[in-house]
């Protein structure tokens, strides 16, 4: 009846999702090249001009990046937002610093520049901050905020390239927690996702596994009948397979099925055989069509296509390299499966050149970001062509050699030889036209680095590094300071506050020469803001929760619009709140609550309701309950107004408890499905299964009881609660 018939590579386990990310990246890319090339052709306005700008600087920080001068290239990024902050290329810039810091695996700055990705107007772009924030959570084995990150992913853009990563690290993230049967239906959601209408052919890359995936309401009929499920794939260059489809997921309406793809001449061996730019056709028949028609053929076509990569590699052609030696055999590799076409060993053309570096002379007085365009010239020296052949029939692979020649003057390059001429420290550049891919529409330059060698090893040298610039001084204090803090906080822990506060003291030591050296030379703001933070967390090290406070508000009055305002501000109303002081804490608290934009504002609801809670319990009569409706009104407006936070799961369950407590069981179950239904994923599961199975057995409802205590112990054995879900199971089974 219904029925949405998917095809090409799966995007599946590992690599496979890898794939999917560089694919959605690159259309982005291409889609916005190509708004680019119309806007060209007429007269630029202001925001097209300032769009232009952005995209300069973002791209020539790139190219800093990849040229490993980080510093100049992290500064040209990170000014695209403050310079420009209402361009698109923001977000790139945004983007961009995530992924270098997940690089670094800083993986907190790194969630700082995703979450930013949020106000885009671009639903992949939404995607890929939330996706990217997700597995940054992961990584800090917050499972928790990455279940948050990625289920939104899979809800709000079910179509997104992003949707099968998620639901494959939502998979990792139950496995890592022992949560089995929840792992088990995560990972078989992997691949579900697809675009809800699809632009352009569909692609599949080749020599990889080729996945076919039907949707059809019809088909949950086949499980009742016992009846396989097959359809046909052939190749426009002959070759021709059934493919059996098994049930994927629990509903019955997916089905999917998968064959081995290879380069090679067609033959009926259960494998598809395909060539360079073969195309794919799949044929499904649709017993029972809404119309009423019967047996109607549905087909789908694919596009297979080759992703190349080249490189220098090592006389095997196996491992790639970064150098060549001037004077020898040069080795270069380039895979590309759409340019086997013939039965024979086809051959391919590539670009070689030489390229040198123009540096411009800086001029030490000025300070700031050099945007001129003469900054850094590269220009080329000398180029050639070469042929690759492919080393095998319908291998896909091409290879062929050259021989850099080592020269010293300018007179001696002759650009219309067949040699390439190169000076000591030259790049030797690759290039590469790769016409279809998997990456775009439109044909793109690859290109692969090496670095000219002469085949000489340097003599060791000895060299004492002394700092002598104020901002290295300053980073390197502050790296000391944190190293400090660190040990402060074991010594603490272990309850070895002597030495805890000696550390601290040492700490503040270094904090105090970057605080002070901010005010006498201008220093970058993050890494002042950052001293702030550290020195007041180094001073409840030493229990100053007086002086703490007032770091959070020097804080807050150099820099109002700090990114670490709600957190010192969350500082003060925890040091509030533990110095005996609940009204002033539920105030700083609710400050932060108030700001225009803030990652603490669930943590500071929570907190309320914490304070709350706390005072009913202080006042409370001996012998009599605490009363707690404020204390829940503040848990509820958390799990209402922050649905999407952690905390939202911890409020829900401070409610549960309540509810039992007060003897309301019937709005305790009904909490409990609530709960099930918008968070399932969250690591209080097993606790709300106790609760409902408590609130079930008090009821009355035996049935009910029973089955959430089973379902606590087929989808929780490793709970801490599951012995008690036995107890109570056995209990259920002699009341029945």
């Amino acid at each position: 009846m219904i029925k949405r018939f998917t095809t090409g590579a799966w995007r599946g386990w590992g690599p496979a999702v890898c794939v999917l990310t560089v694919a959605g990246l690159f259309l982005t890319a291409d889609a916005s090249a190509a708004r680019q090339k119309k806007k060209d052709t007429a007269p630029l306005t202001e925001e097209a001009k300032m769009e232009y700008q952005a995209n300069d600087m973002l791209k020539k920080g790139m190219e800093l990046l990849e040229m490993k001068q980080e510093e100049r290239g992290l500064k040209l990024i990170s000014s695209v937002p403050r310079m420009f902050p209402n361009s698109k290329a923001r977000f790139k810039a945004c983007l961009a610093l995530g992924k270098y810091y997940v690089d670094k695996r800083n993986y907190e700055l790194a969630i700082k520049q995703f979450q930013q990705l949020g106000d885009s107007i671009d639903e992949e772009e939404q995607a890929e901050g939330l996706y990217q924030t997700g597995i940054c959570f992961y990584y800090l084995n917050s499972f928790d905020k990455a279940f948050m990150a990625l289920r939104k992913v899979t809800n709000d853009h079910p179509g997104s390239v992003y949707a099968n990563e998620s639901y494959y690290y939502i998979g990792q993230c139950h496995f890592k927690q022992g949560r089995w049967s929840k792992a088990i239906e995560a990972l078989e959601m992997v691949g579900t996702s697809v675009p809800a209408e699809r632009k352009g052919a569909t692609k599949s890359e080749a020599g990889q596994r080729f996945y076919v995936k039907v949707f059809d309401k019809d088909l949950v009929i086949l499980r009742e009948l016992k009846r396989k499920l097959q359809v046909q794939v052939s190749t426009k260059s002959g070759d021709k397979e059934m493919v059996a489809l098994e049930p994927l997921g629990k509903g019955g309406e997916y089905y999917i099925g998968s064959l081995v793809s290879e380069p090679g001449d067609p033959k009926p061996d259960n494998k598809l055989q395909t060539v360079g730019r073969d195309v794919v056709t799949v044929e499904y028949v649709d017993e029972n069509t809404e119309a009423g028609t019967v047996n109607r053929k549905v087909l789908d076509t694919v596009e297979v296509v080759s992703t190349a990569s080249i490189g220098f590699t090592d006389g095997a052609y196996r491992e790639y390299t970064q150098g060549v030696f001037g004077n020898q055999d040069c080795f270069i590799r380039v895979k590309d499966l759409d340019r086997d076409t013939s039965p024979q060993k086809d051959a391919i053309k590539v670009k070689l050149y030489s390229q040198y570096k123009v540096e411009k002379k800086q001029d030490e007085t000025k300070q700031g970001v050099d945007l001129s365009d003469d900054a850094e010239r590269v220009e080329r020296r000398d180029m050639l062509e070469l042929t690759l052949t492919e080393t095998d029939v319908h291998s896909g692979i091409f290879v062929g050699t050259t021989v850099p020649k080592v020269v010293e003057t300018d007179s001696e390059v002759n650009q219309s030889d067949n040699v390439l001429g190169a000076f000591k420290g030259d790049t030797i550049v690759l290039e590469y036209v790769d016409e279809t891919h998997m990456v775009g529409t439109e044909p793109r330059d690859v290109t692969a680095k090496a670095k000219l060698l002469i085949g000489q090893i340097q003599d060791v040298k000895i060299e004492q590094r002394v700092v002598d610039s104020v901002d290295l001084r300053a980073r390197k204090n502050l790296i000391e300071a944190k190293i400090f803090l660190k040990l402060g906080q074991v010594f603490k822990e272990v309850g070895l506050n002597k030495n805890a506060g000696e550390k601290a003291t040492e700490g503040l030591d270094r904090i105090e020469d970057v605080i002070s050296t901010s005010l006498k030379a201008s220093l970058d703001r993050s890494l002042v803001e950052e001293a702030f933070s550290v020195k007041w967390e180094l001073l409840l090290v030493q229990d100053k929760l007086a002086e703490a406070i007032g770091v959070c508000q020097m804080l807050t009055r150099l820099f109002p619009d700090s990114t670490l305002v709600d957190k010192a501000l969350l500082k003060i109303g925890q040091a509030k709140m533990d110095s005996g002081r609940p009204e002033e804490a539920i105030q700083i608290f609710n400050s932060v609550i108030n700001l225009p934009k803030s990652d603490l504002k669930a943590e500071a609801q929570f907190s309320i309701g914490t304070v709350t809670e706390k005072v009913a319990t202080a006042h409370a009569r001996e012998g009599e309950p605490p009363q707690l409706s404020g204390a829940m009104m503040a848990y509820k407006k958390c799990a209402d107004t922050y649905p999407e936070s952690p905390f939202a799961g911890e409020s829900l369950d401070k409610i549960a408890n309540y509810y039992i407590t007060n003897k309301d069981y019937q709005r305790a179950m009904e909490l409990m499905e609530t709960v099930f239904q918008d968070y399932p994923d969250a690591s209080f599961l097993d606790k709300m299964l106790l609760k409902w199975v408590i609130a079930s057995y008090r009821m009355g409802n035996y049935p009910v009881a029973k089955q959430k205590a089973e379902q606590l112990l087929s989808e929780y054995p490793n709970s801490p609660l599951a012995e008690k879900a036995r107890q109570f199971l056995e209990t259920i089974n002699k009341k029945l």
